[in-house]
C-alpha cells in the first residue's frame, strides 16, 4: 500500500495546522509563565500531560494497526 498524494497532502495540512495550534499554545505558555511566575509548574504540568497523551495515542494506535509509527522518525535527524 503506498500512499497517494491526495492522503499525503491531507497529512501535511493536519500537521500544519497541528503545528500552528502548538505554536500557539508555546506563545501561550511562555506569556502565562513570565506573567504569573507561581503558574509555571502548572503550565509545565499540563505540557507533561499533552505530551504524554501524544506518545501514548501513537503507541496504542500503532500496536493496533501493528506498526511502530515512531519508529519511522528518525529522530536524531530532527533540527532545531
Amino acid at each position: 500500500m503506498t500512499c497517494n498524494v491526495v492522503d499525503e497532502q491531507t497529512i501535511d495540512d493536519h500537521l500544519s495546522q497541528a503545528l500552528s495550534h502548538i505554536e500557539t499554545a508555546i506563545n501561550s505558555s511562555i506569556i502565562a509563565g513570565i506573567k504569573n511566575p507561581s503558574g509555571q509548574k502548572l503550565i509545565g504540568q499540563k505540557w507533561e500531560l499533552f505530551l504524554g497523551q501524544f506518545f501514548e495515542y501513537a503507541r496504542v494506535k500503532g500496536k493496533e494497526q501493528r506498526v511502530n509509527l515512531l519508529g519511522w522518525i528518525s529522530f536524531p535527524r530532527i533540527r532545531h
